[in-house]
């Protein structure tokens, strides 16, 4: 004789599909988290790499030897933050400067 208590098998079954279910979403959502945490790190590491480049101390002969690579640098740079940027705008945020501390 069955407990009045005791799970039947459709219960059971209900439950167990209840966590299958939810937990591959609730990895995936971790997981995409965690690839925009990362993607904003990259980003900061991308500004703090160009703050580092300093062309003011290069002569001209070096510029003008590099002026190609540079400038071919420097228009994918410009491209992908207006792509980024762009894309940011057209969900209708605005992208402001940070106050000053």
């Amino acid at each position: 004789m069955r407990s009045i208590n005791a799970p039947t098998l459709s219960s059971a079954l209900a439950s167990r599909a209840a966590r299958v279910t939810s937990g591959p979403r609730d990895s995936l959502g971790r997981l995409r988290t965690r690839d925009r945490i990362e993607a904003i790190a990259r980003l900061r590491a991308a500004a703090r790499a160009l703050g580092d480049v300093d062309v003011s101390g290069w002569d001209d002969a070096t510029i003008t030897d590099h002026l190609d690579d540079l400038s071919k640098v420097l228009c994918s740079l410009d491209a992908e933050l207006a792509r980024v940027a762009d894309a940011v705008r057209a969900r209708g945020f605005r992208i402001a400067e940070p106050k000053a501390a």
